[in-house]
Order: structure tokens, then sequence, then C-alpha cells
């Protein structure tokens, strides 16, 4: 691999990527973060169709997500939406690994 092609940490070694953070977090629960990330804000409904796994797999995860910090969940009706949280966005930074930028405040 050629240097430009490595993503790197800011102190000259590459960034972990996905391996890296499946390996810390758990595979599917990696894969749930990335999801969340990358809908801003993410329903319980969407991750279940983007990764092919049950509402319970993802709930289950959300809830270790949002206890760690890494994620907001709040009901909206009848939907559960996710969110990032700065932590989150630091973390999947840290690994390399784009997100969608902050969702804006709603009125």
């Amino acid at each position: 691999m050629s240097p430009t092609n490595v993503l790197s940490t800011g102190r000259g070694r590459p960034a972990p990527g996905p391996r890296a953070l499946a390996a810390l977090l758990g595979t599917t629960r990696s894969q749930v973060l990335r999801q969340v990330a990358n809908r801003a804000p993410a329903t319980t409904n969407e991750i279940v169709a983007a990764l092919e796994v049950s509402a319970a797999t993802v709930s289950h995860h959300t809830g270790v997500l949002g206890r760690s910090g890494l994620i907001t969940t709040r009901r909206d009706g009848a939907s559960v939406r996710h969110t990032l949280t700065p932590l989150g966005r630091s973390l999947l930074d840290a690994h390399g690994l784009p997100s969608a930028p902050p969702a804006p405040p709603r009125p």
C-alpha cells in the first residue's frame, strides 16, 4: 500500500480502520455505530434493514453504545432515532472512519 493510500493519525502512524474498531467494539456493534454515524440520525428500522439483523439485536447494541456515551437515542412518535455524540465521532475519527456531519438542532 502506498503512503498516499494510508490514513494517518497525525502522529505518523496509520489510522486503525474498521477492523480495529470491530476488535474494540465487536463486529455488529461497530457496524451499528457506523450506520448511526452515516445516517444522522438513524432509526432502528433503517439500521435493521441495512445490517439485516433483528430489531432486538439493534436495540441491544444501541443501548450499549448509548450507555457508553457514543450515541444518543430518542423516541420520535413510532420511531426511535439514534444520533452520534461528539465522543462517538471522535472514536470514528481516531479510526480514520468517515461520519456524516452533526445533524442540525431541532427547533
